[in-house]
């Protein structure tokens, strides 16, 4: 083998390497990763699979070696030792696949470069198969968030064909007119146009992090504005019963002339009025269960502003298995959809809520009415307010979240009635891959 193809060897593994890093991305969660452990991890692939193939070169070893590397660096990321193998032999697969296809492509349609050069041959083999396999890789990473309700442009999905495509008919071009007075020229700007691909979508991969870390960033928000509200019904309660404490003997003494004097209905009036004192008007879900009363509370507060009628039983304890985070995610949304239609309802605004624990399942169920008008977007509901950027996460989020405790959500709806109903096992979550 010459030095020119051992160079564009060596250029193109550094860039697979990467390649199989992104295709373990797929695989597993990286959130408990250690991120120098990690990137010594490959840099020692890469090193070793050089290695071995410069001072031996069998395809035997190169298998061997890549099978158990590739078992290595699934050690990595948390996960059993099962999903460790399929995602080893599946990935493996993948490459195998893609160099039998692009070596066979060559071969049946007689792809030739014009010097007839058999190691310009090997090179463009080289790069097409590093070029294929990152646009399969692609594919398979937008498919995923596609499958995890992350909305995936149609520029971005023809974007993952366009420019690994543009960047393999470029090089292979370039290798058509090459010859051993430009080589060096011609892999320099091959590996320029690997760079530009791998930057182009790690800025892309950077911007879904960042819309992702805003969604998130709002929700919290939202809890926590919620709690905030939660923590002043609390205060104005102990006001309340403060105060009531201070004049409990002035009432028993009003109330016991009332009784004397055989006032029965005056006094079954003030003792409504006393309890009207002692209550807070802005709480609505006193199930003692912080999560869920503050965001009920929080949620209700607007919609009674709006004049919808609401009717809410509670039946869970004061600590639950679900995150809160997921609580907020799945009330959060299913009472903002169920506020947006009773408030558009002309005729009567209604709400109805039930919340309980049995048998260690969580069980929800949302009621309201609505106009009769809904809007589809390919098979699925959307929002009929007019600022839809701002609206984007919906059932779609709730679906997710309900999804981390293998739990279900349906939704159905008569003429003027909109429901939802969600089952979630109140079970520790652990993270799941794909």
């Amino acid at each position: 083998m010459t030095n020119s193809v051992t160079t564009v060897y060596l250029i193109t593994n550094a860039f697979g390497t990467y390649v199989i890093y992104r295709y373990m991305n797929i695989f597993f969660d990286r959130t408990e990763t250690d991120r120098k452990i990690e990137i010594a991890s490959y840099l020692l692939y890469y090193f070793t699979i050089d290695l071995l193939f410069l001072v031996f070169g069998e395809p035997a070893i190169n298998v061997i070696s890549n099978l158990i590397m590739f078992l290595l660096l699934t050690f990595n990321y948390e996960s059993t030792l099962k999903r460790k193998m399929i995602a080893t032999l599946s990935i493996y697969m993948i490459l195998m696949t893609i160099e039998s296809v692009v070596m066979l492509a060559m071969q049946y349609f007689h792809i030739n470069i014009a010097s007839k050069n058999a190691d310009l041959e090997l090179i463009a083999a080289l790069i097409s198969i590093k070029i294929i396999t990152y646009n399969v890789m692609l594919f398979l990473s937008n498919f995923k968030l596609a499958k995890n309700d992350v909305k995936v442009s149609s520029l971005h999905w023809l974007s993952i064909f366009v420019i690994p495509a543009g960047t393999l008919i470029s090089a292979l071009m370039m290798i058509m007119k090459v010859s051993y007075g430009n080589l060096t020229e011609v892999i320099i700007s091959i590996v320029i146009l690997f760079v530009i691909n791998v930057f182009v979508f790690y800025l892309y991969d950077v911007l879904m992090k960042s819309y992702d870390e805003k969604m998130e960033k709002a929700l919290l928000t939202q809890q926590n504005c919620a709690y905030l509200k939660q923590l002043e019904i609390i205060k104005q309660s102990q006001e309340n019963l403060k105060v009531f404490r201070h004049d409990i003997r002035n009432h028993a003494l009003s109330l016991k002339t009332l009784i004397d004097n055989n006032e029965n209905k005056k006094a079954a009036d003030y003792i409504d009025s006393v309890f009207k004192g002692i209550d807070y008007p802005d709480e609505y879900s006193k199930s003692g269960n912080p999560e869920i009363d503050s965001i009920l509370n929080y949620k209700l507060h607007k919609s009674c502003k709006l004049g919808i009628k609401t009717e809410i039983t509670i039946n869970v304890p004061e600590k639950l298995n679900i995150l809160p985070f997921d609580l907020s995610v799945v009330l959060g949304n299913l009472l903002d959809n169920a506020i947006e239609g009773a408030s558009g309802c002309s005729k009567e605004k209604i709400i109805n809520i039930s919340a309980e624990l049995d048998r260690n399942v969580l069980y929800i169920s949302i009621s309201n009415s609505f106009d009769g008008r809904l809007n589809y977007d390919k098979g699925s509901l959307a929002t009929t307010k007019d600022s839809k950027e701002n609206h984007g996460m919906g059932l779609s989020s709730v679906r997710k979240s309900i999804e981390k405790y293998n739990g279900v959500i349906e939704v159905r709806h008569s003429s003027h009635m909109f429901y939802a109903d969600v089952l979630i096992y109140n079970q520790a979550y652990s993270a799941k891959t794909f």
